[in-house]
């Protein structure tokens, strides 16, 4: 099953049970805006932008106003000499907060912290190395090139390739 696939089931089950709280609101936030960037239909995202746009626009308040982008950032500058499950953690943790922004409309929110992010990953690229074919294959998305400006972090993930292990 292709993860496009799983996202859009994962999306269909989170609207059919309860949304009661900002955090179960930015869970739907989350997988729909994975989804979209990785080329979900219009059709596939009907639902969720009716909830987003509709009922839960209180929520997704609730939910973002919760979410420390300075903790987020924080965690991905303290990452040298980590295990890569932790870095791929730390930078899934922050990447999820930035589909999840865009798909609701909030570029700018997340604007500066993404520029720290791509900023700490140019300056320790031995630490997200091993994310290398990763960030290419994220950033060669459509709708990652189209907002380049915002996932630049994907591109400067892509960019330590060449201090990966398996290039030395």
């Amino acid at each position: 099953m292709k993860e496009i696939d799983v996202l859009l089931e994962q999306l269909d089950e989170l609207l059919h049970d309860p949304i009661v709280d900002g955090d179960d609101a930015l869970e739907v936030a989350i997988v729909a805006g994975l989804a979209s960037r990785l080329g979900a239909p219009v059709f596939a995202l009907e639902g969720s932008v009716a909830w987003r746009d509709g009922e839960g626009r209180d929520l997704l308040e609730e939910g973002f106003s919760a979410v420390s982008l300075e903790t987020l950032v924080a965690e991905v500058d303290s990452l040298v000499d980590e295990e890569v499950e932790v870095v791929e953690e730390a930078l899934s943790d922050f990447d999820d907060v930035v589909a999840a922004a865009l798909w609701c409309g909030r570029k700018s929110w997340v604007e500066d912290a993404e520029t720290q992010v791509a900023t700490s990953i140019r300056q320790l690229p031995e630490t997200f190395s091993a994310l290398a074919a990763l960030g290419s294959s994220i950033a060669s998305l459509p709708a990652v090139g189209a907002q380049r400006e915002v996932y630049d972090y994907w591109l400067a993930v892509s960019e330590t390739a060449q201090w990966s292990d398996t290039n030395t």
